[in-house]
């Protein structure tokens, strides 16, 4: 009789055990342990040679486009880094402007282009104004508001009107060039027919 009282509630005791030991050892099993490896903030997380990327708008036209011989991006930073970068600036499908330098970084959270050595901006012509050329040695770029600065010494064409400047800035919705200072210009003045 004594028997008959425990086999009621010992076979679901021992079957509740045996589950729960089986469901422990398939979760010891089953679990991956994942290792994060520190990596060098010295050494690139990625590199690439040879590469090309547009931008388009909600339309489908293209807005810009960048290309450089290679791009590399360290551990933890949001800033890429492009060797002999091309940026070129589109509106309303046409090319507005193009910007290219031997280095550029780039801010993915800002949109913004420090353009560093050798750096050379040409605007198109348009809409009945000359085509520009501005040379300098560091430019920032926000592709934006499609504005640009420069701190430091700038040689600059406009049309047939040429000269230097210290620092610029130059804002391409307004068509406004802004030279601060020591402004050394010879400027052609277009006759209107």
């Amino acid at each position: 009789m004594t028997y008959k009282r425990y086999a009621g509630w010992l076979f679901p005791l021992v079957l509740a055990l045996a589950l729960g030991g089986l469901s422990a050892w398939l979760d010891r099993i089953s679990t991956v342990t994942v290792e994060e490896a520190a990596l060098n903030p010295n050494e690139p997380q990625y590199a690439m040679e040879g590469i090309s990327g547009s931008r388009f708008d909600r339309q489908g036209a293209l807005q810009d486009r960048l290309d450089a011989e290679a791009a590399w991006q360290f551990p933890q930073s949001k800033e890429v880094v492009f060797r002999r970068p091309l940026l070129q600036v589109y509106a309303q499908g046409e090319k507005a402007y193009q910007v290219g330098s031997e280095e550029a970084r780039y801010d993915t959270g800002s949109r913004k282009i420090l353009f560093e050595k050798q750096v050379v901006l040409d605007k198109e012509a348009a809409a009945g104004k000359p085509a520009g050329r501005l040379a300098t040695d560091s430019l920032s770029v926000d592709t934006v508001s499609k504005t640009a600065a420069a701190p430091g010494f700038v040689r600059f064409d406009y049309g047939q009107s040429h000269g230097t400047a210290e620092g610029m800035t130059y804002d391409y919705n307004q068509g406004l060039l802004r030279l601060p200072s020591r402004v050394k210009a010879t400027v052609y003045e277009p006759k209107n027919p």
